[in-house]
């Protein structure tokens, strides 16, 4: 059963869940970190040590906290939150993850991956609203931006051999630096991934694909006061089972920051 009326979502209510996560230095303005390797509540994520093809995620220790109903399904009711500095947050479903990507390598790198969880914006495996982007976990060490990184994937139309790219990964980039690859024109989201190009050594670190789904997105215009959606102002996103939430954050500068908040799930 869906919630369709006030009624049954104020039924639905969950208790709050709050978070808290310490900040660390970002890596620059405009460009998305995630708290995920950092402490605080939840505590730090490990680094995920699967192969090329990765794996699907059900859950994952550092994630937000995330049950499933009983009976019927699970939606965004409220996301509370405020930052020692002013940006957006985003909330996000971690669908699938990778490592052993040689950092050093220019060349094609084959992935087989596993397929998606049938989480996309449909509840469905073939990737509507499907992103990816690279996540660091320890810092890379190449010396200048790297403008000629390439993904080529199925779309979520199930069309094979199309080339995603990002324009720019930054210089040395910190641990928690996660920048998405931008979708070939037309397309709306990712099915599964076939090849990873680095063009230029990374250097050194660690990178890992992360392919996910966005929830909501919080603006955070001025630092220390808090902002909210709710129901209504976040148009009440569905969370389906085995949800893995994980928080982004684009900051304005690259001053560590503190990020805390809550979110309230409705189910039934």
């Amino acid at each position: 059963m869906a919630i369709t009326t006030t009624d049954g979502l104020l039924a639905g209510l969950q208790p709050p869940i709050d978070f808290l996560k310490v900040g660390a230095t970002m890596e620059a303005a405009g460009i998305f970190y995630t708290p995920f390797y950092v402490s605080g509540s939840p505590g730090a994520a490990a680094a995920n040590a699967q192969a090329l093809s990765g794996a699907a995620l059900t859950s994952y220790a550092g994630q937000l906290p995330f049950t499933n109903p009983v009976s019927g399904n699970t939606y965004l009711a409220r996301l509370t939150a405020s930052a020692t500095t002013a940006g957006k947050l985003v909330l996000i479903d971690r669908l699938w993850h990778n490592d052993t990507i040689a950092e050093t390598t220019t060349t094609g790198q084959t992935i087989t991956s596993a397929t998606f969880p049938a989480r996309d914006r449909n509840g469905s495996t073939n990737g509507v609203g499907v992103l990816v982007a690279i996540e660091v976990s320890t810092a890379t060490t190449n010396a200048g931006a790297v403008t000629n990184t390439t993904l080529t994937y199925t779309n979520d139309a199930g069309t094979g051999s199309r080339t995603a790219t990002i324009s720019s990964f930054p210089a040395t980039a910190v641990a928690g630096t996660f920048v998405p690859f931008q979708l070939q024109a037309g397309d709306t989201g990712i099915r599964s991934i076939q090849t990873l190009t680095l063009g230029t050594s990374y250097g050194g670190g660690t990178i890992h694909l992360v392919a996910y789904r966005v929830i909501a997105e919080l603006p955070l215009t001025t630092a220390n006061v808090g902002a909210q959606i709710d129901a209504f102002t976040g148009g009440f996103p569905r969370l389906y089972d085995n949800t893995v939430p994980q928080l982004l954050f684009m900051p304005t500068g690259t001053t560590a920051t503190n990020i805390t908040g809550s979110i309230v799930y409705a189910q039934g």
